[in-house]
């Protein structure tokens, strides 16, 4: 699991400038994103807007803005209220 996280990480900040972006994305955006990952179980970035952030699945969806996010490391489950996100990237 360390080494598919390390993967994940190195994905995402490898000094590849498109793959991230210090722009916000619109509500229906991080909607879609939401929606695009917990059909296709894929790993996403989490971005929230006090500058923290979270790699995780989405692994459920509660309520109209509120998702199920399982964290990398597998043993932490998280409620993701949509109003919080600042934005999403997939790996």
């Amino acid at each position: 699991m360390k080494n598919s996280l390390k993967k994940i990480y190195h994905y995402f900040f490898d000094y590849d400038e498109d793959k991230l972006s210090i722009y916000s994305q619109y509500y229906y955006e991080i909607l879609a994103a939401l929606n695009s990952a917990l059909v296709h179980r894929s790993y996403v970035l989490v971005s929230y807007q006090d500058g923290t952030s979270e790699i995780g699945q989405i692994i459920k969806r509660v309520s109209a803005g509120r998702f199920i996010l399982r964290l990398a490391n597998k043993k932490l489950i998280k409620i993701v209220d949509i109003d919080t996100i600042f934005r999403i990237d997939f790996a």
